[in-house]
């Protein structure tokens, strides 16, 4: 068969492409390959968060829809824990912490309140864009256990203001106060770290290198 020169162009271009595709391909699973440990687990606990907040905010508005915001207390007294335990599963535990909680059980460990005292000065500087998420996220060890422990700031949200915000109805009010006597977690603004997910899971049973990293 003989090749006219338009068939033979064609031909070359086919071949460029082919070649195109084949380096995007190669460029793609190199980029996957790359991820560190750290990164994979860092989407993992990405993954839990956003499962949690979707379901915790159907039921919220599902409830304050049918019964007002009496009926938010509720679900986040025992909805909220019950969707967090859904989610702590495959070694991972799901827990939300905060500076101000209203559930004394939420409260920070040590390293915790680190976290949460360095995204209040990152927040407060205002030099963190508004789509940027605040997170950190570190391997320590501990019982000769090295643990790998992320935390994702919560900024405070309208749908939040109604039972954290300075303003909060005086019947509401004293439902929050019988069921939290101890309740911490008000007078938050608009855009105020209002607390952080916190997420934990056991990499090994001996202690290894351990590297840090923290993202403001």
């Amino acid at each position: 068969m003989r090749l006219t020169h338009k068939h033979t162009q064609s031909l070359i271009k086919a071949s460029q492409m082919a070649g195109l595709i084949m380096l995007m391909s190669v460029s793609t699973v190199g980029q996957a390959e790359s991820l560190t440990e750290q990164q994979v687990l860092e989407q993992q606990a990405n993954q839990r968060i956003a499962e949690f907040s979707q379901a915790l905010k159907g039921h919220l508005k599902t409830a304050i829809k049918q019964g007002g915001l009496t009926n938010a207390v509720s679900v986040c007294q025992a909805v909220a824990p019950a969707i967090a335990a859904e989610n702590s599963k495959e070694g991972w535990t799901l827990t939300r912490t905060s500076l101000r909680v209203r559930n004394p059980a939420n409260t920070p460990d040590a390293w915790e309140l680190t976290q949460l005292q360095q995204f209040e000065r990152v927040n407060a500087s205002g030099q963190q864009a508004a789509d940027k998420p605040i997170v950190a996220s570190e391997f320590i060890v501990k019982d000769g256990k090295t643990q790998f422990r992320y935390m994702k700031a919560i900024p405070a949200q309208q749908l939040c203001l109604g039972c954290h915000g300075s303003n909060i109805n005086p019947e509401l009010s004293t439902l929050i106060n019988k069921t939290y006597p101890n309740d911490k977690a008000v007078n938050f603004a608009l855009g105020d770290i209002r607390g952080a997910f916190s997420l934990q899971k056991v990499i090994s049973n001996q202690a290894a290198s351990v590297t840090a990293t923290t993202k403001p």
